[in-house]
């Protein structure tokens, strides 16, 4: 499976707020139209979202492991459409999202979003 992989580096946020900010409720409010969402587990939720670009469910799968967020998206059936890790640089207190997109048809759609989903996320 070919991948495409999208770095973001941005700063003006706390080591404690990013990691607030990765919390499941502040995390779904800032994913784009989500109808609702449940969690399944400490470390999973289930997406139901508008079916904007024919995505209508997704599972996402968190794991935090010292200064670092694992993050990943699996559609309906279970493909796994993007993994991420999301890291707070200690000395030089830059925030760095490393995302695999997985699903060719998608790369340039996350790759325009994933600056906007930052901006709500973290700098609003």
């Amino acid at each position: 499976m070919k991948s495409s992989t999208i770095v973001v580096v941005f700063d003006q946020v706390s080591r404690a707020d990013f990691f607030n900010r990765l919390e499941w409720p502040y995390l779904v409010k800032s994913w784009s139209k989500t109808i609702s969402w449940h969690q399944l587990s400490a470390h999973k939720v289930q997406l139901e979202l508008d079916g904007l670009d024919e995505i209508d469910s997704l599972t996402i799968t968190r794991r935090r492991r010292g200064d670092c967020i694992f993050i990943g998206a699996r559609n309906r059936v279970g493909e796994l459409i993007q993994s991420g890790l999301w890291e707070y640089e200690q000395e030089s207190q830059l925030c760095v999202c490393y995302r695999r997109v997985y699903k060719p048809e998608l790369v340039n759609l996350l790759r325009e979003r994933l600056p906007d989903f930052i901006c709500s996320t973290f700098l609003k």
